[in-house]
């Protein structure tokens, strides 16, 4: 195992040794720590944070960044390292552009290690039978790791509890839950999803005293990211009072399923004051179907997620009252997934779950940036070269 920071190999080693492939690098222009504040709001975490985000911060050459393309379009590609591990990413969904960047930071996360040879992915497209075959085809061709993001909850956990005891080393991430972490697989990443839902609550009163009655949207039916966000934030409207949930909707995290899901809000209820959203980009949807409507957008959102086309939409509205609260997209917990698999064959004690730091924030127009397509977290630690020759 190489290390970047810490006790075992307190050296860059010359970016691992030009990332293993004896090729140049480019310049990079964020630190560690920087990218550690502005993601995290905080550098006062622990071994799994500090080693992710060193790996990050490495510069990406021009054929750093072919490979990590041709992996990405090829859902699987040799790393050119001559390394012996194989690393696997196991989507439950992903049909979007938010799924699309975590996949690439997993991959390109991946490409930091001489000892990863090849990468697979693999995506169910929403459906649990699909999931299940997926990991059983992992666990057959006996991976090395697998990283998820378990969709479909405790229907995996027999694939999950099965992948560990075969040896894969398996972790999940972004608030997902299958079996009992620490037990079933390595660790569970994510931010405290249950706060999060409280937080956006409490973000849309922040952006409007008055406000009275919310609507919440969700991603697939009955995913568990969406369901425990939004039984938190019930809790915390009740605790707050004056503020009821008025609607919850399915969007199936696309911008046409938020379309439509808000359209039948607005066709139910003359007043809505907020909108509680675990996916920024999709909520263009949900601006469209205000527009269609012809209302105006006299709202607060708050919001998981952060890809700017809906900050560029905020500015074009040129309203005022139309308010944007965000955490942040965390493509990045698939390389802390990762990276705390690496460590953990390595022998490290990874902690069975790992919070990741967040904060609310405003959103301003000047985080529209014409230069990147409009999808894009700003958030995302994937390189702004990289994500212009994915999406264009």
């Amino acid at each position: 195992m190489t290390y970047l920071n810490g006790l075992k190999r307190p050296v860059r080693a010359t970016a691992l040794a030009m990332l293993a492939l004896g090729l140049p690098v480019a310049a990079h222009a964020q630190s560690a720590e920087e990218l550690l504040q502005s993601r995290l709001g905080t550098t006062d975490v622990g071994p799994v944070f500090i080693e992710t985000f060193d790996r990050a911060e490495l510069p990406v050459s021009d054929e750093m960044r072919a490979k990590a393309i041709e992996c990405w379009k090829n859902n699987q590609c040799d790393t050119g390292t001559g390394g012996e591990l194989t690393v696997a990413y196991a989507d439950g969904f992903g049909e979007n552009v938010w799924r699309e960047v975590t996949k690439m930071e997993f991959i390109m996360q991946a490409l930091t290690y001489p000892e990863i040879g090849h990468i697979s992915y693999t995506s169910a497209r929403g459906d649990a039978a699909k999931a299940l075959s997926d990991f059983r085809a992992y666990i057959a061709q006996g991976v090395d790791v697998i990283v998820t993001f378990a969709d479909h909850g405790e229907a995996l956990a027999p694939s999950i509890r099965e992948a560990t005891e075969s040896g894969i080393t398996v972790v999940l991430h972004n608030g997902t839950v299958a079996g009992t972490p620490g037990v079933d697989y390595v660790t569970n990443i994510s931010e405290n999803i249950c706060e999060l839902g409280k937080e956006f609550v409490k973000a849309i009163r922040t952006g409007n005293p008055d406000a009275a009655n919310i609507a919440a949207l969700g991603g697939t039916p009955g995913n568990p990211l969406s369901s425990t966000w939004q039984g938190c934030a019930k809790e915390e409207a009740a605790a707050i009072g004056g503020l009821d949930i008025v609607a919850t909707e399915d969007t199936n995290w696309t911008q046409e399923g938020t379309f439509s899901a808000v359209s039948a809000i607005l066709s139910r209820f003359d007043d809505i004051d907020g909108y509680i959203y675990d996916y920024a980009d999709g909520f263009r949807g949900g601006v469209r179907a205000y527009q269609s409507a012809g209302k105006p957008l006299d709202i607060v959102v708050a919001l998981r997620t952060d890809e700017q086309g809906l900050f560029c939409d905020m500015k074009a509205a040129e309203n005022p009252n139309f308010k944007i609260f965000y955490s942040s997209g965390q493509n990045y917990q698939a390389r802390l997934a990762l990276t705390a698999a690496m460590m953990s064959l390595a022998g490290d004690e990874i902690p069975a779950n790992l919070d990741v730091p967040f904060s609310m924030k405003q959103a301003s127009a000047d985080q529209c940036d014409p230069s990147l397509p409009d999808e894009v977290s700003v958030s995302t630690m994937v390189d702004p070269d990289t994500l212009r020759a994915m999406f264009n």
